[in-house]
């Protein structure tokens, strides 16, 4: 017998992955999204790494890590907090919304990907931090990586030419 497929059977159908930082931005990209879908299903996730990830690949990340496990506690409270704030947000925007903090064994874009890879949804919402050039390049810019790497169409959402917006 046939395994069902998991994905929409209509573009209109099915979940929005939204990629949220706790950033203007990311609020900005989940406040337009609501506005050009009209809400729906939504999955905040918020990808974060811990810096003992990062201090496997950086030295100068090493020489501030601690070891002892309370980092990685205080870490994942603020990551879930940040997941919380996003959740929050998407449902103040009109989305049915749930989500959490997700860590990866890889980069920030990774993880995101790997979420839509497994969650199927009919598109990804996130925020650009609007680093052009050079800046984009050295920041590793996670939104190009996700619209580079997925299957599922993404949304990226620049925070515009007011930038005196806030995070709240």
């Amino acid at each position: 017998m046939a395994t069902p497929d998991p994905r929409p059977s209509s573009p209109l159908d099915g979940i929005v992955l939204i990629a949220y930082d706790g950033s203007a931005n990311a609020d900005h990209a989940i406040d337009a999204a609501a506005q050009l879908l009209g809400g729906g299903k939504a999955e905040v996730v918020h990808a974060w790494e811990p810096v003992s990830s990062a201090a496997a690949r950086s030295a100068i990340y090493a020489i501030a890590y601690d070891d002892s496990g309370v980092m990685l506690e205080r870490e994942r409270q603020q990551a879930a907090a940040v997941a919380d704030a996003g959740v929050a947000r998407a449902r103040a925007a009109g989305f049915e919304a749930t989500g959490g903090a997700l860590s990866g064994s890889g980069p920030l874009w990774q993880t995101i990907v790997e979420r839509a890879e497994a969650l199927h949804p009919r598109l990804i919402v996130m925020g650009t931090r609007g680093l052009t050039g050079v800046r984009s390049a050295l920041a590793g810019s996670v939104s190009h990586h996700v619209a580079s790497h997925s299957d599922v169409p993404v949304l990226t959402v620049p925070l515009g030419d007011d930038r005196s917006r806030s995070a709240g």
